[in-house]
C-alpha cells in the first residue's frame, strides 16, 4: 500500500506477526498486522473473516492510496473492497496464469474486472489477462544481486534451488542427472532447498545409486557463494512464474539450462547464447545439452558473460521505472 505522491508505504500482511522477517525491511516502511490467524480453525471462515478484516482497515483511509495485492488470494481481497476514487487497486499477479486453478480460477474471471490494473510478471499471460480486464502492465521481478566477480565456472558443479514440490520437478531432475551420470563421472548436483517431498527425493537419490552425486542442502545463508561456486544452473520446473533463481544465476555469470515451461525461463534466457530452453518433459535433449556444457569450458564461459550482460534489464533501477510509469503516468490514462 502506498499514498499517491508514494511518501508513505505501508506493508499490510492480514496474518499474524512473524517471529522473525527472512527480508530487511527499509525503516521507513510501516508494517501492519490484522491478525487473522489462516493457520489455524476452518480455513475456509478463516478467509471469509480476512475479508471483513481488511474492508474495516481500509474504510479508515480518507486519502487517495495505491493497493496492491500481491499474488491471487491477496488480489481476490483487494477487488472486494468498496469501489472510491481515493482506492486504486492493483492486481500483482506472481504465478503464471495457467498455474491458478478450481474455485480461485472461478473467482479470478468474476472478480479481476473489479480492479483499476493488472501486473504481469510476463509477456506470455498477457492476453489471457487482457479477457479479465484491460489494463494489464508486464513488470518483471528485479535481480536482487549481482557479484563484481562472476563464477569461474571451473568447479564440476551443477546447482539448482527451489521448494521441493512436484511443481518444480526434481523427479525429472533427478532423471537428467542419473543419464548424464552413465557418460560423466565427475560432475556432481547441489540441490539447495526443502519441501513436502524432501523425503521422497532422497529415497529417489538412494535408489538411483546416486549418494555420492547428489547432495540436498535445506538452506544456506551464503546463497550467492553457492552460485559462484557452481559451473551450470539447471531447471526442470512444470510451471513458473518468473523465476528468481533464474535472473541470480545469471547475475552470478552462470549459463542455464531448463525447461521452456509456459511461462518464465524463456523471459530470461536467451536460447543457444546464455543458455538452452529445453522442450518441456524431454529429459533426452537436456540431457544432450547438460553434457554439451559440462563438456566445453569455452561455451560455459561464453554463456556466463551473455548472462550478465542479459540480466541488466532486470536491474532495480528498470524495474522501478516501470513500476513509477504505471504509478504516476499510465494511471492517468486509466478509466476508473
Amino acid at each position: 500500500v502506498c499514498s499517491s505522491d508514494l511518501d508513505q508505504v505501508s506493508i499490510v500482511s492480514v496474518s499474524t506477526p512473524k517471529t522473525e522477517n527472512k527480508f530487511s525491511i527499509d525503516g521507513r516502511v510501516n508494517i501492519r498486522y490484522l491478525n487473522v490467524d489462516l493457520s489455524s480453525g476452518n480455513k475456509i471462515y478463516r478467509k471469509i473473516e480476512s475479508v471483513f478484516v481488511v474492508k474495516s482497515y481500509f474504510r479508515k483511509v480518507d486519502y487517495q492510496t495505491f493497493i496492491i495485492g500481491v499474488g491471487t488470494y491477496p488480489i481476490l481481497i483487494s477487488t472486494l473492497l468498496p469501489r472510491r476514487e481515493q482506492l486504486i487497486k492493483i492486481g500483482f499477479q506472481v504465478s503464471s496464469y495457467a498455474s491458478i486453478k478450481h474455485l480461485w480460477f472461478i473467482l479470478r474471471w468474476l472478480l479481476f474486472r473489479r480492479l483499476n490494473a493488472v501486473v504481469s510478471l510476463t509477456e506470455k499471460d498477457v492476453p489471457m489477462l487482457q479477457k479479465l480486464t484491460k489494463n494489464v502492465f508486464v513488470i518483471p521481478n528485479s535481480v536482487s544481486f549481482f557479484p563484481d566477480t562472476p563464477a569461474e565456472l571451473q568447479n564440476k558443479t551443477i546447482l539448482s534451488i527451489g521448494r521441493i514440490d512436484f511443481q518444480k520437478g526434481y523427479d525429472l531432475l533427478l532423471e537428467v542427472f542419473s543419464r548424464f551420470c552413465l557418460e560423466n563421472k565427475d560432475w556432481n548436483l547441489r540441490i539447495i532447498g526443502d519441501g513436502p517431498l524432501r523425503e521422497t527425493i532422497a529415497n529417489s537419490i538412494v535408489s538411483k545409486g546416486l549418494t555420492d552425486r547428489v547432495s540436498i542442502i535445506l538452506s544456506s545463508s551464503e546463497i550467492i557463494e553457492e552460485y559462484l561456486n557452481a559451473s551450470v544452473y539447471l531447471m526442470t520446473s512444470r510451471t513458473e512464474g518468473l523465476p528468481m533463481v533464474l535472473l541470480e544465476a545469471q547475475g552470478c555469470g552462470l549459463p542455464i539450462i531448463s525447461f521452456n515451461c509456459e511461462t518464465g525461463p524463456s523471459d530470461v534466457i536467451n536460447h543457444g547464447s546464455d543458455g538452452y530452453l529445453i522442450d518441456n518433459f524431454d529429459i533426452d535433449e537436456m540431457t544432450k545439452k547438460l553434457t554439451t556444457l559440462c563438456s566445453d569450458f569455452g561455451k560455459r564461459k561464453e554463456f556466463g558473460r551473455n548472462a550478465r550482460e542479459n540480466v541488466k534489464k532486470f536491474f532495480p533501477e528498470q524495474v522501478f521505472n516501470k513500476w513509477e510509469d504505471l504509478f504516476h503516468h499510465s494511471l492517468k490514462k486509466i478509466s476508473f
